[in-house]
């Protein structure tokens, strides 16, 4: 077998020459129709539309995976590089002139929305996926809800237990006024978004701050504690790198289909103008 990533730079480079000969060919076709006095913004515009329309195929397919149409990751790579050349396709049908009319500049601005948000669905999906192979062990979103309420109760054990043990309220303020609050539910999802760890080592200077007032059966407990918060932020880091991934398509996916019914609308309206 070869090296992957040989492979992988190969793979890639030729994607791209088929890319660059298709856009080539499309630019040529299209100056050629200008030059014989044709209009080309009529079939660069149904060229759009029916390529626009087969890669909005691809939410399909992923959701049959088990039919023999091709691999996953073919489908994605077509829908990347397929992608791109709708944007060429897109600047040679306005003829790189500013949109003007409420219905070009609302196809106009769902294009660019939904091109914007294809690419930064591909930078999640890139840079999200590897962040969370470094950090906390693989776990599944759906089952994080349920592990999160593992941790809390274990903490509120361990509070209930410091509380029955000890005389010291050293450990019971804190949990209250610190902890509570961060065991109940996801939190600092912005900050694991951007990959600090900021609030987390806050957490536990403040938790290491108390152990000059503590015995050392309470030392156990904030040892105890310091793992549970370890823990409980791994999950929180992962619930909002998953979340994120798998909830932007719910921005790309609808503007993807308002984009094709107003854009079938244009094409009926621009067809019967050049009819009548």
């Amino acid at each position: 077998m070869g090296d992957p990533l040989i492979t992988l730079v190969a793979r890639r480079g030729r994607n791209i020459a088929v890319l660059f000969i298709l856009s080539l060919s499309v630019v040529v076709v299209h100056q050629a129709y200008s030059i014989s006095l044709h209009r080309p913004d009529f079939p660069s515009g149904w060229l759009l539309l029916g390529l626009m329309l087969f890669l909005a195929l691809y939410n399909l397919r992923k959701k049959l995976p088990a039919l023999p149409l091709g691999t996953l990751a073919n489908w994605l790579q077509f829908h990347i590089y397929a992608g791109l050349l709708t944007v060429v396709l897109f600047v040679l049908h306005i003829e790189m002139r500013i949109p003007n009319g409420t219905l070009e500049v609302t196809l106009a601005l769902l294009f660019l929305l939904i091109v914007g948000s294809g690419i930064l669905g591909l930078a999640l999906s890139r840079g999200l996926a590897r962040r969370l192979r470094i950090r906390g062990e693989e776990v599944i979103y759906e089952r994080i809800p349920a592990m999160r309420q593992q941790v809390l109760q274990k903490a509120e054990e361990l509070f209930e237990q410091s509380i029955s043990e000890t005389s010291s309220t050293v450990i019971v303020e804190f949990y209250n006024q610190r902890l509570v609050n961060f065991f109940m539910g996801p939190r600092n999802f912005l900050w694991h978004l951007l990959g600090s760890e900021r609030p987390r080592q806050l957490l536990l200077m403040d938790l290491g701050a108390l152990d000059r007032y503590l015995s050392a059966q309470e030392r156990e407990t904030v040892a105890k504690l310091n793992i549970l918060i370890r823990h409980k932020d791994d999950l929180d880091y992962h619930i909002a790198l998953q979340g994120t991934l798998k909830y932007w398509v719910f921005l790309h996916i609808p503007l993807t289909y308002s984009l094709l019914i107003i854009s079938l609308l244009h094409a009926i309206l621009a067809s019967a103008y050049r009819a009548g």
